[in-house]
This record gives C-alpha cells, structure tokens and sequence, in this order.
C-alpha cells in the first residue's frame, strides 16, 4: 500500500500497522487490483480508478485496517462480523463477481492464495476488552 494512501485514511498508528501485517497487505492488494480491473472494464479508466471506484477501494481498506481478527481474518464471505455498511457491501459484491474470474489471469498467485483463504475456518467473534459495565435494575 502506498504511502499517500494511509496518510489519506487518517488512521492511527495501531491500524497503519495492521495494514502492514502480511496477510493484511495481500488482502489490501487484492482488493486494489479487483477495484481496478472493476474501474477499467466498467468506467473506462486507463490507470488508476475514477473517484467512486477509489472511495470503495480506501473504504475496504479502512474496514481490513479495523478487523478484529487481524493476521486470522477470514475471507469476508464467511467472516462472522460484516463490517461493510450496506452499499459498500452490495458494491464489494459486485466488484467481487466481475473481478474474480478475471484475477485467475491476470494475477493467478492472488487468486490461488484467495481460494485457500476460502476454506479458513472464521475465529469466533473477539470479546471486548474490558468488560461493559453492568447496570443494576431498581427495585420498585
């Protein structure tokens, strides 16, 4: 992920670096070139992506910067949290389904590596840090 990018994110130091973790970066990667071969076939971009396409792109990589799960994130499709708000979601589908067999050839590792994701089994959901405060019932 290129520098100018997480500056754009604003994210703090913690999520910057979960970003970097290897597993998070290829996942990162993944989606930049999926958002890509997306905004070039449909927005008929030359380079890079058109504004929408871009927003998606750093949108998806704010929510991996976010993951609970971090290094033991599962792929999206079978995760227990979906953290993408609703157009997001529809659109990450879209993109997904169009990309997809399109990535076998132009990036086959990526998609090698993607399949075997597919049969990670999800961690179950994190438990908060610190325990929520429990509020005690009157008694009338």
């Amino acid at each position: 992920m290129f520098e100018y990018e997480l500056k754009r994110l604003n994210l703090s130091e913690k999520r910057e670096q979960q970003v970097k973790l290897p597993y998070i970066a290829k996942d990162v990667e993944t989606i930049r070139i999926m958002t890509e071969i997306f905004c070039h076939a449909h927005h008929d971009t030359k380079e890079g992506m058109c504004p929408e396409c871009e927003d998606f792109y750093l949108y998806a990589v704010k929510r991996l910067a976010c993951c609970p799960f971090g290094e033991k994130k599962p792929v999206c499709g079978s995760c227990k949290i979906h953290c993408f708000g609703k157009g997001y979601k529809e659109k990450a589908k879209e993109i997904m389904a169009f990309s997809g067999p399109r990535l076998i050839l132009k990036h086959p590792y990526l998609s090698f590596r993607h399949l075997v994701a597919l049969f990670r089994t999800a961690p179950d959901k994190p438990t908060a840090a610190k325990p929520r405060p429990t509020v005690a019932k009157k008694k009338k």
